[in-house]
C-alpha cells in the first residue's frame, strides 16, 4: 500500500523542520556567545542546548524524509 501525504501534513512537517532549524541556528549563537563570556557554566549549558537541538533537528529532518519516501 502506498501513501501520499496530505498537503496539510507536509506542510506541518516543514514547518516542523524549519522551526528545529531556528532553533539550531539560535543554539549555535548561544554556543558562541558563551564561549566569549570564558564562562564555564555558560559554556556546558550552551553546548547541551546545542546538543538538543541537532538531536530535535535530525528526528523533524528523518520525519520529513519518511513522508517523502
Amino acid at each position: 500500500m502506498t501513501t501520499t501525504p496530505h498537503a496539510d501534513t507536509q506542510t506541518s512537517t516543514d514547518e516542523r523542520v524549519a522551526q528545529a532549524a531556528h532553533r539550531l541556528y539560535e543554539a549555535e549563537l548561544a554556543v558562541h556567545t558563551a564561549h566569549q563570556t570564558g564562562n564555564d557554566d555558560w559554556i556546558t549549558a550552551a553546548n547541551n542546548r546545542l546538543h538538543q537541538a541537532i538531536v530535535d533537528h535530525t528526528v523533524a529532518v528523518n520525519a520529513a524524509r519518511s513522508r517523502i519516501q
